[in-house]
């Protein structure tokens, strides 16, 4: 009898492609949470065979309702960078979903979580402090909890980290990045790796994976989008983490990404591909230029 499994975060690309990859798998039902119902990849979700189900997230009670006949759960908390306070509203969401969870005796949560940037170096970026301080929660709580790392998706190239243009053909990487290599995955490739983690409960579960699907340098990956992209041409814009956080000031998670990137520089994540792989051997973990490649057509038009 196949598993019944909520997704919370659904309205987000990573929450939908775990969602994705979960529906495709015979042993798993999904409820994807979506607290709109109309979120931007609802419709995807829909036509993979997941159901698509709202949730007040403020209400544990209406959590419950949702993971009543759940076994199990993937969580991310979605960072709404148009609200000031977005921090605290993530931390209370996910606190009231470990609650539900707890409270649900859900036997399996799979949660993306983040590092602490404050307690680590003193530096906020808020997306991530959130997580970390949700994932805390829900070790306190007794959740049965395997967490998640995950680095920067490749799929950003299409929003917070889209290339700038420089010219007709010419487009800029403004990823403060210097010379230092950027953990980067594909969100469909974490979407099966979380699918091989829940077929796998008794090896993953108290356990923390930081995974990753390839690590390049801001030039390197300037190469590769200019061999699969052309006439399109790619350049390292070299910008500072000053400069990067003036480029996107119009934006309400500059700062943040700012630090985030900072951070980056300055603290190990050990992401390791390798380490990766063996998580999920029967998963093809695909590297930035084979993500390029299969993309090429969306990211040119994306980019033209």
């Amino acid at each position: 009898m196949a598993k019944v499994i909520a997704v919370f975060g659904a309205n987000s690309a990573l929450g939908a492609a775990v969602a994705k990859s979960l529906a495709r798998d015979s042993n798993f039902m999904v409820k994807a949470v979506d607290p709109d119902g109309s979120g931007p990849y609802s419709a995807d979700i829909r036509a993979s065979g997941a159901q698509v189900v709202q949730c007040n997230l403020e209400d544990v009670g209406s959590i419950c309702q949702v993971l009543s006949g759940c076994e199990c759960a993937f969580v991310t908390t979605v960072s709404n960078f148009n609200n000031p306070d977005f921090m605290d509203e993530e931390i209370r969401q996910g606190m009231n979903i470990a609650d539900a969870c707890a409270n649900s005796k859900v036997s399996h949560v799979v949660f993306n979580t983040g590092l602490h940037t404050i307690k680590i170096i003193g530096i906020a970026a808020r997306h991530l402090v959130a997580k970390a301080e949700v994932e805390a929660y829900m070790k306190g709580k007794g959740v049965p909890l395997t967490s998640l790392i995950v680095p920067t998706p490749y799929e950003d190239l299409l929003g917070i980290l889209r290339p700038l243009p420089a010219g007709q053909n010419n487009r800029w990487l403004a990823i403060p990045m210097g010379i230092t290599s950027l953990d980067m995955i594909s969100v469909d490739d974490v979407g099966d790796i979380v699918r091989v983690i829940f077929n796998n409960r008794t090896g993953h579960l108290h356990k923390t994976h930081s995974v990753c699907g390839d690590k390049q340098t801001i030039k390197e990956m300037a190469q590769i989008l200019s061999r699969h992209l052309s006439p399109l041409y790619f350049q390292d814009k070299q910008v500072t983490i000053h400069d990067y956080q003036q480029l996107n000031c119009q934006f309400p998670w500059s700062q943040d990404y700012a630090n985030m990137f900072d951070f980056y520089l300055r603290v190990d994540q050990r992401f390791n591909v390798d380490a990766t792989q063996r998580i999920s051997p029967s998963v093809r973990i695909r590297s930035f230029e084979e993500w390029v490649q299969a993309n090429a057509g969306r990211l040119k038009k994306a980019f033209s």
